[in-house]
């Protein structure tokens, strides 16, 4: 495969007179990133590399030195008017990176990137923005970043405003903003550019709900304007909507590229379900114990998770499905009754608990219990947990005494996914639970 060094050019302007088809507003050939994982190294291949472009002579961009990887590895695509290409991809893919590229933050180690038009992008909440300007002030300063001059920012100013629906806080600095804010701000000053090509980066997830909705009807319009556009999101539901074609990256490569509802099935198939064998070796959770100098041996938690219906281990469910909660436990010795509380975290606090269930709520008790292995399940039926990632933390503690034998949670969280929008809050208002227990193994003689 023929590798292009354009380290020192990343972009160029497709010229009028060129063999690219003039619809092509980008093209990306062959294009790699790399990156160095300790910022020592990171600066001193910096100093290295610049003077060498300072007395004219070309870093080997092909080669890895110590710590570097590659973000980005051998990327080809176009983008054609009218179209809008979506890019899907776990965190740590190399989207992001992509969109720095195509914005000519970063230049490429290898490759070429070609841009025929103006681009407008919105790649970090807040980028462009001055904090302590205020936003009437950031508006001319993006814009112009954006390449606009004055007077067409002054005769685009009332409609930026109206737009960002940023109303009275026009003259506050943006310091003062939320990110939400920021963000309607910033899109707004993109679009009025007029770009011929529009670069979103997941931003538009921290907006309210109706700036989205609007923001999405601006582009589907826009788009239908011979315009182009490259949408990074999460949300596969926008993704099916607006975006004509789909690449999906892993690992900084492109393992598709194509029609957009066949790639968002197979991101699915390959990314949401993963199905483990419960309890088996390295596949079991990552579990802390939060008792402290309050350790008690007596009960062992070996690993906790949920599970399909097909008693599969998982890692996410979707809106609504039933829940399984498992448990697997030891008990050493003789215990009369075991009360199980289990609390639900959401990933962004990992403290704020969301609902808390109990066998000794609804009255029932696990009672007579001997030495050996235990599989707890708590079934939840009628979840409706908003889409996210949660955390268990689950206590076992005696139904006499009330000693506490455990306290666990979990380090990695499980996942509730939805394929359409939904409206924002966390669920688990009234929930009806299933509890079994029941003997897995003997202890050993």
């Amino acid at each position: 495969m023929k590798e292009i060094d354009m380290a020192d050019s990343p972009q160029q302007p497709i010229p009028l007179n060129s063999p690219v088809q003039k619809d092509v507003v980008i093209s990306v050939e062959h294009v790699s990133k790399k990156f160095c994982r300790n910022l020592r190294r990171s600066m001193a291949y910096g100093m290295v590399d610049l003077s060498k472009n300072l007395l004219g002579l070309s870093p080997k961009n092909g080669q890895l030195r110590k710590d570097e990887f590659w973000a980005l590895d051998d990327i080809s695509f176009e983008l054609k008017r009218g179209e809008t290409l979506g890019i899907v991809g776990m965190n740590g893919s190399g989207k992001s990176t992509l969109l720095r590229l195509l914005t000519g933050i970063f230049p490429p180690d290898k490759g070429e990137i070609r841009v025929n038009g103006q681009v407008g992008a919105l790649v970090a909440v807040g980028a462009g923005f001055h904090p302590h300007m205020t936003g009437r002030e950031n508006i001319f300063l993006n814009g112009t970043i954006l390449g606009m001059s004055k007077r067409e920012i002054q005769e685009k100013f009332d409609d930026i405003v109206n737009f960002s629906e940023i109303g009275d806080f026009l003259d506050a600095p943006v310091s003062t903003y939320s990110s939400g804010m920021r963000v309607r701000l910033g899109f707004s000053v993109a679009i009025h550019c007029k770009p011929d090509i529009l670069l979103i980066d997941e931003v538009l997830s921290v907006g309210d709900v109706g700036f989205r909705n609007k923001s999405l009807q601006y582009m589907a319009e826009y788009r239908e304007q011979a315009n182009a556009i490259i949408f990074i999101s999460h949300n596969l539901e926008q993704i099916r909507v607006l975006c004509s074609r789909l690449l999906i990256l892993d690992k900084g490569e492109i393992i598709y590229s194509g029609e957009t509802h066949e790639g968002v099935e197979l991101y699915l198939a390959k990314h949401r379900r993963k199905i483990l064998e419960p309890s088996t070796g390295s596949q079991k959770s990552t579990l802390v114990s939060t008792l402290g100098d309050y350790e008690n041996n007596s009960i062992q938690v070996e690993d906790m998770g949920i599970l399909s219906p097909e008693e599969k281990r998982i890692d996410y469910i979707h809106v609504r499905e039933p829940l399984c909660f498992f448990s697997t436990f030891s008990i050493s010795h003789d215990i009369k009754e075991l009360y199980f509380i289990l609390a639900l975290l959401d990933e962004k606090w990992k403290s704020n608990i969301i609902r808390i269930v109990s066998n000794d709520f609804n009255k029932q008790s696990f009672r007579d219990l001997h030495p050996g292995r235990y599989l707890l399940k708590i079934n939840i039926l009628d979840q409706n947990l908003t889409p996210g990632k949660y955390f268990f933390h689950l206590a076992i503690r005696n139904g006499e005494s009330s000693e506490t034998y455990a306290r666990i949670k979990t380090m990695e969280p499980f996942e509730i996914i939805s394929e359409k929008p939904v409206l924002d809050g966390r669920g688990m208002i009234d929930v009806h639970e299933e509890w079994n227990l029941s003997k897995i193994d003997e202890p050993n003689p």
